[in-house]
């Protein structure tokens, strides 16, 4: 519990503060020897079991009767210890390649609707975002609809959705798919395509006997507002799925990065407590289970209401304060440490304060994404712990 919601400060300054009504001074040194037992499975065993009861009772958005899931890699620094060096790797950084870090690259898989992280990955840095993502398989069930970036497009991919029965829509590359060559110089807005199994992929013919000597795929053209042609591989291959929602649908994509966004600078994931083995795993995966939880207790949170001026259009749209929301969820957990046992008016508290903290959003607003690469903001916006 000390683990979930301890903040960024200095560890004695938590440890005093969680730890302020017990009898005695608990020590770094003490919390150091005593998480070495605790094995970093039991925030993975907790998300799901969270998950399972959300997905059971909660009335949770959908798409057209599908669960809107998408997966997405990063990597994270971490500290500069030799018992890391074994179980992740280092590499060197820079142009002349000489400094070296210990890095680790990381996968969610999310839901891009409710916002709960369903599924998270940690391993060396080395390993390829594709590899994470067949461990993200076993959590993905009939029904779901999973969105990917164009890095994830394979045929083995679609064939091992399809014998899950799980619909997908995939950005393509444009130079690594000779269908998609062939597509973007014709003049068709639409294509359905069989993708043949290559040589790699062919063992599932064994181990999937529902599957057949190929994928049939439905190609899609977007132009975007920079005046790009996109092409998408979606497994949705009848007219009742307009192109044009497929697309936005796609779209929705993005809040797996505005995950990343919370867990990397608001959760503060890079600055770790420990430089164990055992402590990064730990702060890993504490941090995305507090992602889900956060978004589980505000699932139903709704702002007062507003009385508007008759034949009025409001251009602002009503969102949560994420960070305030993963705060509150911190002093949920320290009030069960301490023994208040009333978990109705905990809950009800927490709902409370955050519907009273609703912002607000115009809609349609967005920002252009900046075409050179090495461009360096001067002034950067100073995220705050929490």
């Amino acid at each position: 519990m000390f683990i979930l919601q301890k903040s960024n400060q200095a560890l004695q300054i938590c440890l005093d503060d969680f730890f302020s009504h017990s009898e005695g001074c608990v020590t770094k040194s003490s919390f150091s020897q005593a998480r070495k037992h605790l094995c970093y499975k039991v925030f993975k065993r907790l998300n799901l079991f969270i998950n399972n009861l959300f997905y059971q009772e909660a009335s949770f958005k959908k798409w057209r009767g599908f669960r809107v899931l998408a997966i997405d890699g990063s990597t994270v620094k971490l500290p500069d210890h030799p018992s890391l060096y074994s179980r992740f790797s280092v590499h060197a950084f820079g142009a002349k390649r000489s400094v070296e870090h210990c890095m680790s690259r990381i996968s969610l898989l999310y839901d891009v609707f409710n916002e709960v992280c369903l599924d998270a990955q940690m391993e060396a840095y080395d390993t390829s975002e594709a590899t994470l993502c067949k461990l993200h398989l076993p959590w993905m069930k009939m029904g779901d609809m999973v969105l990917f970036d164009r890095f994830y497009a394979s045929t083995e991919l679609m064939a091992l959705l399809q014998s899950k029965g799980v619909q997908y829509v995939l950005r393509m590359r444009k130079k690594s798919w000779k269908c998609v060559k062939e597509f973007l110089d014709s003049k068709e807005k639409e294509r359905i395509v069989q993708l043949p199994l290559n040589g790699k992929s062919k063992y599932l013919l064994k181990t999937k006997p529902n599957l057949k000597e190929g994928v049939t795929v439905r190609l899609i053209k977007s132009r975007g507002q920079d005046g790009e042609i996109r092409v998408f591989a979606t497994s949705l291959l009848t007219d009742n799925y307009k192109a044009s929602s497929i697309v936005s649908l796609y779209r929705q994509r993005w809040s797996v990065e505005e995950g990343y966004k919370l867990l990397k600078s608001r959760l503060e994931l890079a600055r770790f407590s420990g430089k164990t083995v055992q402590a990064v795993q730990q702060d890993f995966y504490s941090k995305c289970f507090m992602l889900s939880l956060s978004a589980i207790l505000r699932f139903k949170v709704r702002s007062p209401k507003v009385k508007k001026d008759k034949g009025s259009v409001s251009k602002r749209v009503r969102i949560h304060n994420k960070s305030y929301a993963i705060n509150r969820c911190k002093i949920v957990i320290k009030q069960l440490y301490e023994g208040i046992i009333d978990i109705q008016s905990i809950v009800g508290e927490f709902i409370r304060y955050l519907a009273d903290k609703i912002e607000y959003s115009r809609k349609g607003q967005h920002n252009k994404r900046k075409k050179n690469k090495g461009y360096a903001k001067q002034i950067s916006m100073s995220y705050k712990g929490v």
